[in-house]
């Protein structure tokens, strides 16, 4: 397993989903946008995703 830089986060229950870890956040944004649907732009009028990309438990100590 690689570092877990990057995980999605659920903002309805505000917990990150267990398991799913990223160490690029170009990756972790590609699952964001499948878990909220294809159809969902990054852009001011869809502040309200239910999955955001949030820091993984190994991000504070990576230095790269």
């Amino acid at each position: 397993m690689g570092l877990r830089l990057y995980q999605i986060t659920d903002t309805t229950s505000k917990k990150p989903i267990e398991g799913l870890y990223f160490s690029d956040k170009k990756l972790a944004k590609a699952k964001r946008r499948e878990l909220n649907g294809e159809g969902v732009e990054p852009t001011p009028s869809h502040q309200h995703l239910r999955y955001v990309v949030s820091p993984g438990p190994d991000h504070h100590s990576y230095h790269g």
